[in-house]
């Protein structure tokens, strides 16, 4: 068990470097099709019509992708105050029953991401882009690698806290 621990502790380290790289991209994608639709609407007064659109969907890729490499970096808002009366045996229960409480709720967004793909977005296109895509693309797709991830990171918690390798309530940070 030790060596599969080690070996998934990789993978989800791999993981993390690339959203948070994916996080990076989408944040500077926002950045610059404001400043380009500012630019173009003020000192040109021509505005880009697809620059809106561009910036959302970076968003929500930002958005999921994100919420994803802040769980593995242990980022996410946690109130520790009451843990911390507790015994340490008793921290990991909670943060066993909330690892769970999570990957339950990141299960059924993976499962509910895929149905809403198939009935919703499947055959919706992009509106104002250049390039006609798929809006799934957009939507669903950084929704369900999200989640999908957020699962991942929580059962390799679980499974190192079922191990007797996890102390105390915090989650291991991964280095990215």
């Amino acid at each position: 068990m030790p060596g599969f621990l080690a070996g998934s502790r990789s993978v989800l380290a791999g993981i993390g470097r690339v959203e948070r790289w994916v996080a990076v991209v989408t944040l500077a994608t926002m950045v610059a099709c404001i400043f380009a639709q500012v630019v173009s609407r003020y000192l040109f007064g021509l505005p880009l019509v697809w620059v809106e659109e561009l910036s959302t969907y970076a968003f929500l890729w930002g958005t999921f992708i994100g919420a994803s490499a802040g769980l593995k970096q242990g980022r996410h808002i946690r109130i520790l105050s009451f843990l911390r009366l507790l015994r340490p045996a008793t921290q990991l229960v909670f943060r066993g029953v909330t690892d769970l409480l999570i990957g339950v709720f990141c299960v059924l967004l993976v499962v509910n991401g895929f149905q809403a793909m198939m009935v919703f977005e499947w055959r919706q296109r992009t509106i104002a882009l250049p390039v006609e895509l798929p809006r799934y693309l957009f939507y669903s797709t950084p929704l369900i690698l999200g989640a999908a991830s957020m699962v991942l990171t929580v059962a390799h918690d679980l499974l190192e806290i079922v191990a007797g390798r996890r102390r105390g309530p915090a989650p291991a940070t991964l280095p990215l």
